[in-house]
């Protein structure tokens, strides 16, 4: 009996000291700093005009027309 004892005894001991690792190890991460974050947001930006750039073409040309009767094509105004 006296082993089963110390064997449950030492499994508790190593159950809290891996649950205070582990809380230890979450605690000590920061995360990504802010210049990565702004880089990525940057990419994800530009990779979003890119793919929508024929839209977003169509949807200016629509607005200048409307506002100074021109509109925007290839060549730059027309």
């Amino acid at each position: 009996m006296e082993m089963l004892d110390n064997l449950y005894i030492y499994a508790m001991h190593m159950a809290v000291r891996t649950r205070e690792e582990i809380k230890n190890f979450f605690h000590s991460q920061d995360g990504v700093s802010t210049i990565v974050a702004t880089i990525i947001v940057l990419l994800i930006t530009v990779l979003l005009v890119g793919v929508f750039w024929d839209r977003l073409q169509e949807w200016l040309s629509g607005i200048m027309d409307q506002i100074f009767n021109t509109s925007i094509d290839a060549s730059g105004l027309s």
